[in-house]
């Protein structure tokens, strides 16, 4: 059992409205649904004990992690408030922390290991500029050959979490790889493209390429291309470079989320690891 397609549509419409990203509007959609279907009715039949007992199901069931059960909870808060135009205070009931465990990060010698084992050059290239620009993996993937500044050594980054545009600092060596690239490949639009040059190259081939790497090299480390960028964080403050700085280069909307690299930055003092033009000369 599903949301009425009625309401469905008028869901995504008020989502659009408000601006919310096409994944962030999927995933408040999947919420709505959930809850439909366990209960096989919808919403505005629903009490607030129903709702209580389907959030500690999830959590007991632990089907869900934490952050996911905020996704829902907001998916839901947005149906009945915004949609139906009604509130629901049962909603307010439920705090959903996630607990707090700092991510691994790589050496700039693993980073290397890394990059050195990668054989086709464009996958290659695209885990290099992740790392070197502190890049997310969908951020990468969606680069055009117009949004490389290299007059000003800037890469322009569209379309980021919360679709804001930023504009990040490109070392001086990655963009004499960029025009190397260039010269052989020749992309006409995105700048990593796929079997088409058209087409952007997938997320799905990156992630591939990287786990297939970390086993080669021999690297356990729980990491994944994601690593990368928090590695390039906690490298850039071992570096000296301000935390707000860091900040502007990751699209952070909130300092307390860059602020997670200064636990790590801790950990890493004795490394004493050069700031980013220094990184990419050693890779």
């Amino acid at each position: 059992m599903k949301l009425d397609p009625r309401l469905a549509r008028r869901m995504i419409q008020d989502m659009t409205l408000s601006g919310l990203s096409p994944k962030t509007q999927a995933s408040y959609l999947n919420a709505v649904n959930r809850l439909i279907n366990h209960y096989q009715k919808f919403p505005k039949r629903l009490s607030s004990e129903d709702l209580r007992r389907y959030f500690v199901r999830l959590m007991e069931s632990k089907e869900v992690v934490h952050s996911t059960l905020a996704v829902y909870r907001a998916g839901i808060r947005f149906f009945v408030e915004r949609t139906l135009g009604k509130s629901w205070p049962a909603l307010d009931l439920f705090r959903f922390r996630r607990p707090r465990k700092l991510p691994d990060i790589l050496t700039v010698q693993e980073v290397k290991t890394i990059l050195d084992a990668v054989r086709v050059k464009r996958n290659q290239l695209c885990l290099k500029i992740i790392y070197a620009c502190g890049l997310r993996l969908s951020e990468a993937v969606s680069l055009t050959i117009n949004d490389i500044d290299g007059a000003r050594h800037l890469l322009k980054v569209c379309g980021g979490k919360g679709r804001k545009d930023r504009y990040v600092p490109i070392p001086e060596a990655l963009i004499e790889e960029l025009r190397d690239y260039w010269r052989t490949y020749r992309p006409t639009s995105f700048l990593f493209f796929g079997v088409h040059k058209c087409k952007r190259i997938r997320r799905a081939t990156i992630q591939k390429t990287f786990k297939l790497v970390l086993q080669e090299v021999g690297i356990t480390k729980k990491v994944s291309v994601h690593t990368l960028r928090h590695s390039y964080a906690t490298h850039l403050l071992d570096g000296g470079v301000g935390i707000r700085t860091i900040q502007e280069i990751l699209g952070h909307s909130s300092l307390t989320t860059t602020a997670i690299y200064a636990h790590l930055s801790e950990k890493t003092k004795s490394m004493a690891l050069p700031v980013v033009d220094n990184l990419m000369n050693s890779l």
